[in-house]
């Protein structure tokens, strides 16, 4: 019975190693804060300037409700909106971004998403489509400059705990498969060494119990205490609870433009009032949830492949619901773009 202890005592190493790590990440957190001396703001609404766009407490609340991509996807519609860009699906159900000419970008984010534009167009011979264009915009320095100043306030982990979390939380399920994998061998070889020797149950019973409680460690350590690649920290998650108290909250809040910009941070492109482009956005991934945003940015998603030049229309071939939704303020778009 050695070998089957010695792997249970690895086993409940990574327990113990996994939930160091995330009270170490919690405890970092937590000084950051106090050292930033930064005031708990509940109410970032303020646009950049007077030159409108999302302003950067808008972008940092997206970062903390939805990551990397929620910002990029808070500047493409407050673009779309104020007629920086338009988004046709004419020629693609994908969604082909089109730049206005003559339009400056006013905020930083903005200008990595009008760069990169155009390094996507001058490497490709076609006018970069939503998705694959989120996918290039999401890892550049100014939208990555969000994420930063949010974990050196303690309002955010960062992306490489968020890294960290994500592989421990693999590592916590796999080994739960596996306890209740040797649970089931050393029952099944257990019980044909007690037939012979009755001497054996109480080593089949203590496997079992050890095996069983380090299952019971491994979900407990997943779900209470090392943080989700998604979760925000005690701070940041604050913040988000006061700032979501305090908006008006869905597709309400478009009374205005800067909280309807705040209702997208927050949620998504699920409170836009345009349904054209609210559908359109949702099959890219901009109306999914905080945590499937994350999932979506670890994973580079299935267009991560094919986003190099924003190129055929093949990468969104599961927005066919798009393709006939050129309607209200997305139609018009549609009428008066350029042909491919």
């Amino acid at each position: 019975m050695d070998v089957p202890l010695f792997f249970l005592a690895y086993g409940y190493l990574v327990v113990v190693l996994c939930a160091a790590l995330g009270g170490v990440a919690r405890l970092e957190a937590a000084r950051r804060r106090r050292e930033s001396g930064d005031p708990a703001d509940s109410a970032p609404l303020a646009a950049d300037g007077a030159g409108g766009g999302a302003g950067r407490e808008v972008l940092e609340v997206a970062w903390l409700s939805g990551g990397p991509l929620r910002v990029v996807d808070t500047a493409l519609i407050a673009m779309e909106r104020d007629g920086l860009l338009r988004i046709s699906t004419r020629l693609s159900v994908g969604g082909r971004v089109h730049l206005t000419w003559g339009r400056e970008p006013r905020t930083a984010v903005e200008e990595a998403i009008v760069r990169t534009h155009g390094e996507a167009r001058a490497r490709g011979t076609s006018v970069p489509e939503v998705r694959p264009l989120r996918r290039l915009c999401v890892r550049t320095p100014e939208v990555l400059a969000v994420g930063r100043s949010l974990k050196d306030r303690g309002l955010d982990y960062g992306l490489t705990w968020r890294w960290l979390f994500r592989a421990c939380d693999r590592v916590l399920r796999t080994l739960t498969y596996l306890c209740f994998g040797f649970m089931a061998v050393v029952t099944v070889v257990g019980f044909v060494h007690f037939a012979r020797d009755p001497a054996w149950g109480p080593h089949i019973l203590l496997c079992d119990a050890l095996a069983a409680v380090a299952a019971l460690l491994c979900g407990l350590v997943r779900h209470h205490v090392l943080p989700g690649a998604g979760d925000r920290t005690t701070a940041g998650a604050d913040l988000a609870r006061g700032i979501r108290r305090g908006d008006a909250g869905g597709s309400g809040a478009a009374a205005s433009s800067t909280g309807l910009m705040l209702g997208v941070a927050l949620d998504g492109a699920g409170c836009l009032p345009d349904a054209p482009l609210r559908e359109l956005l949702t099959e890219c991934g901009a109306g999914a949830d905080g945590d499937a945003s994350w999932s979506d940015f670890f994973s580079g998603g299935s267009d991560a492949g094919s986003g190099g030049d924003g190129g055929g229309s093949g990468g969104d071939s599961g927005s066919s619901s798009c393709g006939s939704s050129c309607g209200s303020s997305c139609g018009s778009s549609c009428g008066s773009s350029s042909s491919d």
